[in-house]
């Protein structure tokens, strides 16, 4: 008897040995597994924050090379009795991809501001193009003027309204015109450029067809107009008039740098841009193929400064206002580089000034301009 209550007795204390053990292992295997798991993501996040900083070291040296790239076009100009910035210098260097050690690559474009339309010279109109005053509307098909594709090139406003709309505005509403994608009319592009003028703008003066503070608080939702120089073109979307679709085919041509404004340069526009200039009054663009023969005539060398384009048949009307508005140098550039590691793409936009040999980076951004 003694034996066998000693037997029950040592089974039950090595079932609950057991069980204890069991546990400990089930603990010790679930503090394992949690372990590991905050290692893997001790690990992944240092991992991404060091292709993080690789990839912005990558960013920043191509930043760096566009500098040196701007700094050496910079002293060949001071060597010439005329400088000018155009499309065969080195900075203006087609983008190829570097490849990286250890796999990825890197590339880099440098673009001339100065070769966009600057959105806020908008706001450097006269008071008489405001909508308490008393400015002609565009004319309609009511007043003989036909906006038809075969006839847009000889839509014009009077002499009055020559004097009332700065150069600016009108080479605004042409470029608006001139966008690819669905047509824009004169009516619709007259509207969006007061748009952007009002929301621009630091008064309460609504001009003829753009839009201040009241208009926007009744939107849905409501907010309030910008009422100082745009900081990125993407402001643009918040404007009254502006669509989605005008926005992205506008975009590419227009610039907010520098802040005041600056001067538009001849030798770097595109075709596009080319071709909303033209004379006073003169408020439709210039055809696709008159923007394509300047670009051909500058390449060949024919249109090498202000005088030699606005001396070019294709423009017609008064042309004496726009020497303010045009140059054939630069001083505001736009750097945009990407690189790719470890399967992992990033951006770097990032806008440059150049004052002589001096060169600054004003504005960086990884998102949109």
């Amino acid at each position: 008897m003694f034996y066998r209550q000693y037997s029950r007795t040592s089974n039950r204390q090595s079932g609950a040995a057991l069980v204890v053990a069991l546990l400990i292992f089930a603990l010790a295997a679930a503090l394992m597994v949690g372990l590991q798991r905050d290692f893997s993501l001790t690990l992944q996040r240092g991992s991404n924050q060091f292709t993080e900083q690789q990839g912005w070291a990558y960013l920043r040296g191509a930043e760096a090379l566009a500098i040196v790239a701007l700094r050496a076009d910079a002293e060949l100009d001071s060597q010439l009795d005329t400088p000018t910035d155009d499309l065969s210098e080195l900075w203006a260097s087609e983008a190829t991809p570097y490849p990286l050690d250890g796999g990825g690559w890197l590339v880099g474009q440098v673009e001339d501001l100065q070769g966009r339309f600057n959105l806020n010279l908008l706001v450097a109109e006269s008071a008489s193009d405001r909508g308490d005053r008393d400015e002609p509307s565009v004319s309609t098909p009511e007043q003989d003027t036909d906006l038809s594709a075969g006839n847009r090139s000889s839509a014009t406003f009077s002499d009055e309204s020559d004097d009332r709309m700065p150069p600016a505005k009108q080479i605004f509403v042409r470029l608006l015109q001139a966008l690819e994608g669905d047509p824009i009319s004169l009516e619709q592009a007259m509207v969006i450029a007061d748009g952007v003028a009002d929301f621009i703008d630091s008064d309460q003066q609504q001009r003829m067809n753009g839009a201040e503070e009241d208009a926007y608080r009744n939107t849905s939702p409501p907010y309030r107009p910008a009422n100082q120089p745009m900081a990125s073109v993407s402001e643009l979307r918040a404007v009254s008039g502006m669509t989605r679709e005008i926005y992205q085919a506008l975009a590419p041509y227009v610039t907010v740098w520098p802040r005041g404004g600056a001067k538009l340069n001849i030798l770097t526009a595109s075709a596009t841009v080319l071709r909303s200039i033209n004379g006073a009054g003169q408020l439709t663009p210039l055809s696709a193929d008159a923007g394509e023969r300047l670009v051909e005539a500058r390449k060949q060398g024919l249109i090498a400064d202000v005088d030699t384009l606005l001396a070019d048949s294709a423009f017609s009307g008064d042309t004496s206002g726009l020497s303010s508005l045009l140059t054939q140098t630069s001083d505001w550039f736009l750097l945009s580089a990407s690189v790719e590691i470890a399967e992992r793409e990033m951006r770097l936009y990032s806008v440059l000034q150049r004052e002589s040999t001096q060169i600054n980076s004003r504005y960086r951004t990884r998102g949109e301009l």
